[in-house]
């Protein structure tokens, strides 16, 4: 598992001034080379990989308590299709497709007990078919953590989540872009998740993929994110 931590910076170039007012997104290129998409400028990213079967890019915001762990943060993972992947805990996860993955996903990380903000539902942005849906539930709390909680109805301290997914199929596998907030937080970067999803364009068929034809960037069609 390779990490590796550095800030996004000028993406599109300095500014032209000093006092200029710095503009709401950068343009990113993954490590690999597999996809562009517009970030919120100057956030850091971090960057895991096992080799080109998955990898996961975390963007992180500054400091906000309402968050958990007490800042915002979008991710953009790859799964290549059959392929496991070993998690954190020494557990490893394996999913045949995009379908897959959002069926495991429901049922072992939120449970009976989770509630649809938005149901799954099929979102076309400029040719690109997202699978796009928001969940609701309440999740553990590590240790220590104090940013972001709230005590439920019991008194116990949760961690209130209201987490965004677009899941875009590929050939070879399929990319998950998701915006991890709290239930009192969501609204903070709705728009710039939006904007995230709106303006993600696949380079190759994923990490170790197959080069695809050059993005136009043009500016997106608007869509009910």
């Amino acid at each position: 598992m390779k990490r590796t931590l550095a800030a996004v910076i000028l993406a599109l170039g300095g500014l032209s001034a000093i006092g200029c007012q710095p503009p709401a997104h950068s343009l990113y290129t993954s490590p690999n080379r597999d996809f562009q998409c517009d970030v919120p400028w100057a956030w850091d990213v971090m960057y895991d990989s096992e080799g080109t079967h998955f990898t996961n890019l975390t963007f992180l915001g500054p400091f906000e308590p309402e968050f958990y762990l007490g800042a915002p943060s979008f991710s953009v993972r790859w799964y290549t299709r059959y392929a496991t992947h070993l998690l954190r805990d020494g557990q490893s996860e394996m999913y045949s497709g995009p379908d897959d993955f959002i069926q495991q996903i429901l049922e072992s990380v939120y449970g009976k007990e989770r509630r649809m903000d938005r149901p799954v539902q099929d979102l076309e942005v400029d040719g690109r078919k997202f699978k796009y849906f928001v969940v609701v539930s309440a999740g553990p709390v590590a240790p220590g953590a104090r940013w972001g909680t709230m005590a439920d109805e019991s008194g116990k301290t949760i961690n209130p989540r209201k987490h965004a997914y677009a899941v875009l199929p590929m050939s070879s596998g399929f990319y998950v872009l998701t915006y991890p907030a709290t239930r009192q937080a969501y609204a903070s970067y709705e728009k710039q998740f939006s904007d995230l999803v709106k303006s993600f364009v696949p380079l190759k068929d994923g990490p170790g993929g197959a080069a695809l034809p050059p993005p136009s960037r043009s500016k997106p069609r608007q869509v009910g994110l």
